[in-house]
């Protein structure tokens, strides 16, 4: 149990969702999706391409630029047995060692090598490296990995998105920013963005910042016990620059988040600077009790910034790390006071931290998106949602 972590039931994010309301394919073009915007507590009903109408001159939107690799590969074994192996995390540099899921474990065995050949006679290998930790080693004829990824992976569409991936996903689920290769799971507020919406908003005044949180397939795995407090948060690997940082300084208030991925980065901010205040030394991480705890100091959050600034000076303009960042109602939000998102799972940590941002409100807003014939999920509907709370400086 958290320090004061509220005593929540994942019941009471709820709601039902019928098959029929998951979009399987993204609208077309990306920003003639609907927008339901809440500010207020009042609904409106728009499209993404209207954004501009819902912004102020001097804000900022901050985007996740990380780039969804091909994370999904199938083998066959010699008694012809399909093994499906999702890569969740490299854990070397050369992308080699990952940790996995591993569809059809059974039927891989501890000492087997499986391969997957092009007609050309390229090839990628899978073999265990340790099964107990769901580990497994890869290795391929190609320069690396990557490229061997890019030929024989596939997109990771979400479970949910009960069809066969087609070719136009290998576009469709990569957005606009994507920059750094390592995300499973695609920020999928960003996939509404054209490069037309983009300049109307900068020739608006508004300005675009970026971090990079690789998403995990974390991201989809629901919470299975009662009490949230009892849910084991995933953690996700994230960098932060100088120009992020800088920025966020100088825009101050008017931060509006792209994504739950880009809003757990830029309030796991806060905690990081206390951490690195308490031990200079410390590794960047950000755990899932760090806002429900009590600290040696407190400090504001452009103290905060401040702070992160000079430690990224320190570190070469950057900082890099985890966050386990668990956002629950009660959280004190500190930096983003706007948040365009998607519409998300039932008794889902998402669920969970739109109930935060927003308050019970969630419910209302729903049950609109509902009766509105809203799409949800991955390839759905958007909302702009204004935080329940001032954000104070």
């Amino acid at each position: 149990m958290k320090s004061w972590f509220p005593d929540l039931r994942i019941a009471d994010f709820d709601y039902e969702l019928p098959n029929s309301c998951i979009a399987l394919f993204p609208a077309q073009p990306r920003d003639s999706a609907r927008l339901l915007v809440f500010d207020n507590r009042q609904i409106i009903d728009s499209q993404v391409c209207q954004l501009g109408n819902f912004v102020q001159e001097n804000d900022c939107w901050v985007a996740n630029n990380t780039q969804v690799i091909p994370a999904r590969l199938w083998f066959q074994t010699e008694n012809g047995a399909l093994i499906q192996v999702f890569l969740l995390k490299s854990i070397s540099d050369d992308w080699n060692m990952w940790e996995a899921l591993v569809g059809n474990r059974k039927r891989f065995k501890p000492e087997a090598r499986l391969r997957q050949k092009s007609q050309n006679g390229d090839w990628i290998e899978v073999a265990w490296e340790d099964r107990e930790f769901n580990t497994v080693m890869l290795n391929t004829n190609l320069p690396n990995i990557h490229e061997a990824l890019e030929v024989f992976g596939k997109v990771p569409l979400p479970p949910y998105i009960q069809r066969e991936t087609a070719v136009s996903d290998s576009s469709d689920y990569q957005t606009l920013f994507a920059k750094h290769k390592g995300a499973v799971a695609a920020p999928t507020a960003s996939l509404h963005f054209t490069p037309e919406l983009r300049s109307r908003l900068m020739n608006q005044g508004m300005s675009e910042l970026e971090l990079t949180l690789h998403v995990g397939a974390g991201t989809f795995k629901p919470v299975s016990a009662e009490r949230i407090s009892e849910h084991e948060m995933h953690a996700e690997r994230f960098v932060v620059s100088i120009d992020l940082i800088n920025g966020l300084l100088k825009r101050g208030r008017g931060v509006m988040a792209l994504g739950t991925t880009s809003l757990r980065v830029l309030e796991s901010l806060y905690y990081l600077a206390l951490r690195l205040r308490q031990n200079p030394n410390s590794d960047c991480f950000v755990s899932s009790d760090d806002p429900y705890k009590e600290w040696k100091w407190e400090m504001s959050t452009r103290e905060a910034l401040e702070f992160l600034a000079q430690e990224c000076e320190k570190r070469g303009g950057e900082l890099q790390g985890e966050t386990q960042i668990f956002i629950v109602p009660g959280f004190q939000f500190r930096v983003a006071d706007r948040l365009l998102t998607n519409f998300h799972q039932p008794k889902s940590t998402l669920l969970v931290l739109i109930s935060a941002f927003i308050g019970q409100s969630w419910v209302d807003i729903y049950a609109h998106a509902r009766s509105k014939d809203y799409r949800f999920l991955s390839y759905g509907d958007a909302s702009l949602l204004k935080a329940e709370k001032k954000i104070e400086w």
